[in-house]
């Protein structure tokens, strides 16, 4: 029978004893994919050595703050891209809540076929507190917070919408008030660079960094941030490395987490039903 959390309020559980895990295998999908993707790239197990798989989806109206069904987490959220930072936040907020991490965790992608054996090399090996691969395939510390100044416009997600239109009118995505007029507003980020999204590790104090600044903004991935005069949290990889950098947490590229050939990474990235 599988086991059921929910919380009710504030994300204090309803569970007297925390299991102890060393960290949480996050993987980040939607309702939109739970039947394509998540069928089809689910890890075999649901844990590896004593790390927990989770695997997370948004329901903008469930009326816990979240519910562990078996190992779908269910986050009160925006099911969108869009909101993807915002997701991933509430999600990390909820499995310390569930379990006593000893490490971190591994945020993953939902369209991502992993090579196990190297999946337990990673977790078994020492970590950096924001250990990923960037595109640039080098590592980036902010000693320099004015750098941060630096911006560009971005119009990943206004053309990511322009072929997704339909999820505007998605209630589950809580964008009903919003179009691709409106969301060229949000294009203007830090010009940063940092883990891709597809797959990147956070170590505890790296966790609770995201959740101190993001509750510090309420969770609106439209905040405006008037030090930078631009909007760091519309694009998930972008608001992490930006929520590091200001918290000097350094960037370690490590470029072997996701690539064509999975025999020399952790995975490989599909980019499948998008």
């Amino acid at each position: 029978m599988d086991i059921v959390v929910s919380c009710l309020d504030n994300f204090s559980s309803t569970t007297t004893f925390k299991k102890t895990v060393g960290g949480v295998i996050l993987v980040l999908s939607c309702q939109k994919h739970r039947n394509t993707r998540l069928k089809e790239f689910s890890l075999c197990k649901t844990n590896y050595d004593d790390w927990e798989v989770i695997y997370v989806i948004g329901d903008l109206f469930l009326k816990e703050n979240y519910l562990l069904d078996g190992n779908i987490l269910y986050i009160r959220c925006e099911d969108s891209y869009l909101h993807l930072l915002k997701k991933l936040a509430l999600s990390i907020k909820a499995v310390k809540d569930i379990f006593n991490i000893k490490e971190g965790i591994l945020r993953c992608g939902d369209d991502l076929i992993f090579n196990e054996d190297n999946l337990i090399k990673f977790i078994r090996s020492k970590k950096f507190d924001y250990w990923g691969q960037s595109t640039f395939k080098k590592s980036y510390k902010c000693t320099d917070i004015s750098r941060l100044k630096k911006t560009r416009v971005d119009q990943f997600m206004v053309t990511y919408y322009s072929k997704h239109k339909e999820d505007f009118l998605n209630p589950q995505h809580g964008m009903r008030n919003m179009n691709l007029t409106t969301l060229s507003n949000y294009t203007t980020r830090p010009n940063i660079y940092g883990a891709a999204g597809i797959i990147f590790y956070l170590s505890n104090r790296a966790c609770d960094t995201v959740v101190r600044h993001m509750e510090r903004i309420n969770f609106n991935i439209l905040t405006y941030d008037t030090f930078t005069k631009s909007y760091p949290y519309t694009i998930e990889d972008c608001g992490i490395s930006f929520i590091m950098y200001c918290n000097n947490i350094e960037f370690i590229d490590g470029q072997f987490f996701y690539g064509n050939h999975r025999e020399h990474t952790i995975a490989q990235h599909t980019n499948k039903y998008k």
